[in-house]
């Protein structure tokens, strides 16, 4: 019996391909709040639920968090689709142990502007953009004390050496900087074309001049970086997040720029987003941290590209076969065993 063609988007944006594209190939699309309509809207459980309903695919907005209480009461539930790389918003052990699939869609338009956007945020920093572009509006020309500092010969420290950290050593070959790399899932022959050395946590964040984060967010790497790992840096150093916000210590990195523990900062992500204006991270002296947000890497073509992507992976499931973007394929076997029939 094939699966029931069926499909909820808790949050349409305005851009159409998935939705188009399922609804071509016959699925029903059922459609939740549309993502413009308020900024903080969030669905209350049962709202949730009663949209899934008896959906076999969930294509989750990124605003919604799709829990294991959520998961586990959605019984014709076979597979939670997300248009970006990012799942951490998916409870995906518990999906795993209900034989639920999870699909992300990590496009080359989003993991190499994400990049490319990391190394911009690099020269901002070394070259002191910020201070100078304020010298020059406030007080009408150069100092001395505000000269950038030459990357050559700096070493950069690239935790999670995936997709888009070995793309950010790609684009620094050729620029004769030293490339460190973290990652305990990545072995050393496997990056070792792109002139990364492996090392161990500790040895990169006492040797880097830069320190870029590129992970996911797991129990692992939740606070990943705190205060401990701050005074192992050195006071020139900075610190890199295009990653996720809780890859952080918040409180922690407020502490280390106003002691002056490290030199500065670059967050495109925060604990909280929307990030409140409350945040102390607004009051740090803006010639020292660049803030944005959680938009550093997107382009015109990141967002059509992971629902093109997205859509994919939802005609794949549909048609029985498992797509090359499943972030779980340990939960294939009970996926079978639920869904076989």
């Amino acid at each position: 019996m094939p699966i029931k063609r069926k499909v909820c988007m808790t949050g349409p944006s305005g851009i159409k391909i998935a939705e188009n594209a399922l609804r071509q190939a016959g699925c029903e699309v059922v459609l939740g709040k549309p993502l413009d309509d308020s900024r903080d809207f969030r669905y209350e459980p049962r709202e949730l639920l009663d949209l899934i309903g008896d959906a076999p695919i969930l294509f989750p907005a990124g605003r919604d968090f799709i829990g294991a209480d959520i998961l586990d009461s959605c019984s014709e539930l076979q597979a939670v689709v997300k248009s970006s790389i990012g799942i951490e918003s998916v409870d995906v052990d518990a999906a795993t142990d209900l034989g639920i699939i999870c699909c992300n869609s990590p496009t080359p338009e989003n993991y190499l502007g994400v990049a490319e956007a990391t190394v911009g945020l690099m020269v901002a920093l070394f070259k002191r953009l910020k201070r100078n572009e304020n010298q020059l509006r406030t007080q009408g020309w150069k100092e001395a004390r505000n000269s950038g500092v030459l990357m050559l010969g700096k070493t950069v420290g690239i935790i999670g050496v995936g997709r888009i950290g070995q793309n950010v050593a790609k684009r620094l070959g050729s620029w004769g900087m030293k490339i460190l790399g973290y990652d305990p899932y990545v072995k050393q022959e496997t990056v070792a074309s792109l002139g990364i050395k492996m090392v161990a946590l500790e040895e990169l964040l006492r040797e880097a001049d830069v320190i870029t984060l590129h992970v996911v967010l797991t129990r692992e790497t939740r606070g990943m970086l705190g205060m401990a790992q701050f005074r192992l840096m050195k006071p020139s150093a900075f610190v890199i997040n295009t990653s996720r916000g809780p890859a952080i210590n918040e409180n922690d990195l407020i502490q280390a720029l106003n002691e002056n523990i490290i030199a500065g900062a670059a967050l495109d992500v925060f604990t909280e987003e929307p990030t409140p204006m409350t945040n102390p991270l607004r009051q740090i002296d803006p010639e020292r941290i660049i803030l944005t947000p959680h938009t550093i890497g997107t382009n015109p073509g990141s967002q059509s590209a992971g629902q093109k992507m997205a859509a994919e992976s939802i005609l794949s499931i549909l048609d029985g076969k498992i797509p090359p973007t499943i972030v779980n394929p340990l939960a294939i076997p009970r996926w079978k065993e639920r869904f076989a029939s």
